[in-house]
């Protein structure tokens, strides 16, 4: 009986621990895609980023008003068995988020304190999850990577050469629609360490990117399997 008991224990842990793993890319998508919002628009509403959230961390939730569902997130632990597990440094982040909001319409309220720390927390969490692509690439253009395409397992599968292509997709879709030239590069052309920014040739630049992209598929695969992948 002792000995059922341990290996229940032990099929219910391994549950949990591929769940949690497989959640882990989640929150880095969320915070990049909220940097990416605070860029593009002069004063967007969060709504539908907390409503996304929310429905992550509490997936069977039925609450549909986004006002109800504000208030329910600033009084939340975050603390979920069914959705996205979040550890205690990621809770205050997404408090932190949720207290740069006004009351009334969802917006930012001090966007240039907002834009430093939300950067400054992307930043961290890639680091966190992706210490060995994030020495290659930086965090932001990284967390991009990963948004565009839906989450780590997915870019960690991809040649080198869709890898360097990615974000470049509206140039690819025309190069299909109207045989305009194929892009060659996405995302990753603009990596500092492209050089691009500082007059390097385009054709140095293409070689740079090609080794990039091929590093970068190595390093991707290590931190995936290194921290995203516990049924391995």
């Amino acid at each position: 009986m002792k000995n059922d008991k341990i290996v229940e224990w032990n099929i219910l842990r391994s549950k949990e621990l591929v769940h949690e793993a497989l959640n882990k890319d989640k929150i880095i998508i969320f915070f990049t895609r909220i940097a990416e919002d605070l860029k593009r628009y002069q004063n967007p509403n969060f709504y539908g980023r907390l409503k996304e959230l929310y429905l992550l961390i509490y997936p069977y939730s039925n609450i549909q008003d986004p006002k109800i569902l504000y208030k329910d997130m600033k009084k939340s632990d975050f603390d979920s068995k069914d959705g996205l597990i979040l550890d205690d440094e990621e809770r205050g982040f997404v408090k932190k988020f949720i207290d740069f909001l006004d009351d009334e319409q969802c917006k930012i309220k001090n966007k240039r304190a907002a834009v430093e720390e939300i950067e400054e927390i992307q930043a961290k969490l890639v680091r966190k999850y992706l210490p060995n692509s994030s020495k290659l690439v930086e965090a932001y253009i990284l967390g991009k990577l990963i948004a565009s395409v839906g989450g780590i397992d997915r870019i960690s599968r991809m040649p080198s050469s869709t890898i360097q292509i990615i974000g470049a997709e509206k140039a690819l879709f025309r190069h299909m629609s109207k045989h305009t030239s194929c892009p060659k590069y996405g995302l990753i052309y603009d990596s500092v360490r492209i050089g691009i920014k500082k007059g390097v040739k385009p054709r140095e630049a293409g070689k740079r990117a090609r080794q990039l992209a091929n590093k970068l598929s190595l390093n991707l695969r290590v931190d995936y399997f290194r921290n995203f992948s516990k049924s391995q």
